[in-house]
């Protein structure tokens, strides 16, 4: 069954999750990014320095030889601690990691990839030395609610790891996502902040199309013979305003289709 999806994946869809992957992290969009550490050693990711100069978030090993994500201490280059919700399970250079710190050093989002087509961010609020997790927003459900409506009739947005879980045949589905992408694009104040988000789907037998507007694409594939219903590729890509609230909560202001502002400028 995967070969068979793999198959049907046509040129267009392959340049999507290119320029999705190297947008993110400037790597290349297969290969795993490594870095072999020294024991004990520490490393800036890219943008890692907060404005304050106070601190900085790193990646490398503990002398024990795990791999870690940390806030630094800038000044004195003692880790304080890890991040424990940055993914890294797939990378280790400290490149393949992104830091965006809000302008009064109060906050910072890390980018990494949790697979080859999964990028996640997480977001942090720094006070006295420590890193506390801020909820982060996610914008597909809040600019396309009738599409997640679509996908949770058709028994939810099954990833690629849920499907073959069992590690035997794969288990059936209507609606899968085979690739996530979110990153800040910039503070615009100490609280509000401006997110971007892809992603990329398969659905079965329901043409999504009406439920997308101008935030996505749609693509018909040819009918497979072995495959009942039609199959279609969609693509989703929006840019949000965001909000940080107190009690590490936040909220979304607006989204806007990236289409949009890409035809304005």
């Amino acid at each position: 069954m995967l070969q068979e999806i793999r198959l049907v994946k046509n040129l267009r869809l392959e340049g999507k999750l290119v320029a999705l992957l190297i947008f993110a992290f400037a790597v290349d969009a297969i290969a795993t990014a490594t870095y072999d550490y020294k024991p004990g050693e520490f490393l800036v990711i890219e943008g890692g320095k907060s404005p304050d100069k106070k601190f900085s978030i790193v990646s490398g090993e503990n002398k024990a030889g795990g791999f870690r994500v940390c806030l630094m201490d800038a000044q004195t280059k003692k880790v304080i601690g890890p991040l424990e919700e940055v993914a890294t399970e797939l990378d280790s250079a400290p490149d393949a990691y992104r830091a965006h710190w809000s302008p009064d050093s109060k906050h910072v989002g890390i980018t990494s990839r949790a697979d080859r087509h999964w990028a996640v961010n997480a977001i942090y609020r720094i006070e006295n030395r420590r890193a506390y997790r801020v909820e982060t927003p996610v914008l597909l459900c809040h600019a396309v609610p009738d599409f997640c409506r679509l996908t949770k009739e058709l028994g939810g947005a099954l990833t690629e790891e849920e499907i073959y879980a069992d590690y035997g045949a794969a288990k059936p589905w209507k609606a899968r996502q085979n690739s996530s992408y979110s990153e800040i694009v910039k503070w615009i104040s100490p609280t509000r902040v401006v997110v971007k988000e892809e992603s990329q789907f398969q659905l079965k037998t329901r043409d999504p199309s009406s439920t997308l507007g101008q935030y996505g694409e749609v693509e018909k594939l040819e009918h497979e013979s072995d495959a009942p219903g039609d199959l279609y590729h969609v693509w989703f890509e929006a840019e949000g305003e965001c909000e940080l609230l107190p009690g590490d909560k936040s909220r979304i202001v607006s989204t806007r289709p990236v289409k949009e502002q890409k035809k304005e400028e």
